[in-house]
């Protein structure tokens, strides 16, 4: 497994190139290696803006939150909506049978569901925000955090992962900052396949 992310190229958590490789040159350099079997590839606003997606299209896309003040003033970046068209770009390149993992708690994020040519995954750590109580009522997937746990939930069905307190990756208790980018990325693997049981596994022997 590939990453280009903030914190520098990896290879099965292996740091190949340090600093930020947040970038189109690092995500090609992934994508066009012969090691690579799955690629993780952080895209910021001023990345795809600047530089554009090193991929057509992708089989899991995740946004986490949106915070659009962050971006005003930025290539002519001025309003919410302006934010948002950029951001969606992750959503539109899903391919039909893939998975966008959006944050079920952000209104911005949530709207991205209609662009979505595949299924829609939310996560969130307030399982009885009104959009992912309605996508659950449909039979869908949402990674919660429910009485202090992560919880992968398909419907009225439900499979604990691990406690959120003391685990490593989130801190102490459900208001750690940390908590979902865990839920995201337990959605991401979620997405792909991968079973409960080496989620976990993955989550709790995970080295910051």
């Amino acid at each position: 497994v590939g990453l280009a992310c903030s914190d520098g190229l990896f290879y099965d958590q292996r740091l190949v190139e340090n600093g930020n490789r947040a970038n189109w040159t690092a995500a090609r350099k992934l994508l066009l290696s012969r090691m690579t079997e799955a690629a993780v590839i952080e895209n910021g606003n001023d990345v795809i803006l600047g530089e554009g997606l090193a991929y057509d299209r992708c089989q899991v896309g995740v946004v986490t939150d949106i915070d659009p003040a962050r971006h005003f003033g930025k290539f002519y970046i001025e309003t919410p909506e302006h934010v948002f068209n950029v951001l969606r770009t992750q959503v539109d390149v899903v391919l039909p049978d893939g998975v966008a993992v959006l944050n079920g708690n952000d209104p911005l994020v949530v709207d991205m569901a209609r662009l979505c040519d595949g299924e829609v995954m939310f996560f969130g750590s307030e399982p009885e925000a009104p959009v992912i109580i309605e996508h659950l009522a449909q039979g869908k997937r949402a990674v919660v955090v429910r009485n202090g746990f992560l919880v992968l939930a398909t419907g009225n069905q439900e499979v604990q992962l691990f406690e959120l307190a003391g685990n490593a990756l989130t801190g102490a208790g459900t208001g750690s900052a940390q908590i979902g980018s865990v839920l995201a990325a337990a959605g991401a693997a979620w997405a792909l396949g991968i079973t409960p049981d080496l989620i976990r596994a993955g989550i709790e022997s995970f080295e910051v």
